[in-house]
């Protein structure tokens, strides 16, 4: 790993040699998310999830993309299981980033009144 994160061609390296585990496919994926490759980055944090379903972070992650591609209601599906995730698992911090994330997309109340 760089200073600027983990460097995916080392990783991809990893996963050559036969290494296939959540924590590899998420270090993949936040590798390629910093370089904009966003479909490669999907494509391993929907490996990182099928190795570890309550992967938290890679449920935070699989929403942040989905934002950056334009799909809304895939990032709220992601951000509502990984708050599940998070919930059972005591991360508070990221409960309530996820929290946040999930008020932000919801759409404004009205604030017509009726008569």
């Amino acid at each position: 790993m760089t200073a600027g994160g983990p460097v995916p061609e080392a990783l991809e390296k990893l996963l050559a040699k036969g290494t296939d585990n959540a924590l590899l496919r998420m270090g993949l994926a936040l590798a390629y998310h910093r370089r904009g490759e966003l479909e490669r980055a999907r494509g391993h944090v929907e490996e990182a999830l099928r190795h570890q379903p309550g992967f938290a972070a890679a449920g935070r992650l699989r929403g942040l993309i989905a934002l950056e591609q334009g799909e809304p209601a895939v990032a709220a599906e992601a951000f509502a299981q990984a708050l599940d995730a998070a919930q059972r698992q005591g991360e508070r911090q990221l409960e309530r980033e996820l929290a946040v994330r999930l008020k932000r997309l919801q759409p404004p109340a009205s604030t017509a009144h009726t008569k």
